[in-house]
């Protein structure tokens, strides 16, 4: 087997911890290290490290090497611009088969948090088996709430019988509260994890067949990486098509099965996540950093190098970072896009 991750996010909603100088997967939210190296840790159990690959953007490349020493640069891509998930996974594909390797691949975005490795590495291992028969594989989780910030996957028929693979029906993208009960209700339905496994010959026929205008770009590159011209590389990967992978391939491809997760997954997509990730007090403040609260309860804080005091305030978020403190409630975190929005625009770019 292979691994990729997907390690070149902006990780907009975790600002300010996340900025354009060290976006969101080399911050270290849980005391492990950065996500990053967590991220590496974990597929280090699965593959040698020489089966490896993370897929980066350019502006990134050298806090990548940083965070991980020991992978060889030969397996770090860094996009000269970033075209989301499908063409870095392609290529991604493309350095497998490179190496006269149809392997299964399996791909991980660096930001994700997972509790339970046994789990995950046992969850692979049956992604793995039905990769083999030729089918595109994701990685459900059973929603624990009605969810709005994440697509869902609609399951069908086991795939194979006894199998705890299923067929995937159709993917939908990110629904208001009351479809994603109704969803819930059904038990069909999974978060879509971002985790995918394929064999690299499957899923470049399928972007053969559904993304046709980037099959000779990605032709070249993968000569252009063979030679070691990483210049013609770049240069044709701008020409690649900018599409998710979920939109690009899986949403049009025929045969897709999901994998139902055992293991704990968070997209730690927000602030608000930190919440199940740290341990509360017993007044349900959470906080990376030193905290002394009085008349405080269910409070976010990130403050990892200083003490934050908070007195008579309930449900607020808090993170301090670099001269900039952000301050919201619980629950509109996922808001602060729109403040990046607002800062770029009133022209205060030193600060993003």
């Amino acid at each position: 087997m292979y691994a990729a991750i997907l390690a070149g996010g902006t990780g907009r909603r975790f600002w300010p911890a996340s900025r354009a100088a060290r976006p969101k997967q080399f911050l270290d939210l849980t005391g492990g290290g950065s996500m990053l190296a967590v991220t590496r840790r974990r597929l280090g159990r699965l593959v040698p490290k020489d089966r490896i690959i993370v897929l980066t953007v350019r502006e990134q490349l050298d806090l990548v090497r940083r965070e991980l020493p020991d992978i060889d640069p030969g397996n770090i891509f860094a996009e000269p611009e970033g075209r989301s998930t499908a063409p870095s996974l392609a290529v991604a594909c493309a350095m497998v088969r490179a190496r006269g390797s149809d392997d299964p691949l399996l791909c991980c975005p660096a930001d994700h948090l997972i509790d339970g490795d046994d789990s995950f590495a046992s969850d692979v291992g049956t992604a793995a088996e039905a990769a083999a028969s030729g089918v595109l594989v994701t990685f459900g989780v059973r929603p624990r709430y009605p969810a709005t910030g994440y697509g869902y996957i609609e399951a069908g028929e086991p795939f194979g019988e006894g199998a705890v693979a299923r067929r995937v029906v159709r993917f939908h993208e990110k629904p208001d509260r009351e479809k994603a009960a109704r969803y819930i209700e059904t038990g069909r339905f999974f978060w879509n994890s971002g985790i995918f496994l394929w064999r690299p010959s499957v899923f470049l026929s399928a972007w053969d067949r559904h993304l046709p205008a980037g099959s000779e770009p990605l032709r070249r590159i993968a000569g252009a990486l063979s030679a070691g011209d990483a210049g013609s590389a770049a240069s044709e990967y701008r020409k690649m098509p900018s599409v998710s992978v979920d939109y690009g391939i899986l949403e049009k491809a025929e045969e897709v099965v999901v994998v139902p997760a055992r293991f704990g997954w968070s997209d730690v997509g927000s602030w608000d996540a930190l919440a199940g990730l740290l341990p509360p007090d017993e007044q349900g403040n959470v906080c990376a950093g030193r905290m002394e609260t009085i008349d405080a309860r269910g409070n976010i804080i990130y403050n990892p190098g200083g003490l934050t005091a908070a007195v008579g305030i309930d449900d607020i978020i808090v993170a301090v970072d670099g001269g900039c403190v952000l301050v919201c409630r619980k629950g509109e975190s996922e808001r602060v896009r729109d403040l990046l929005d607002r800062l770029r625009d009133t022209g205060n770019t030193e600060d993003l």
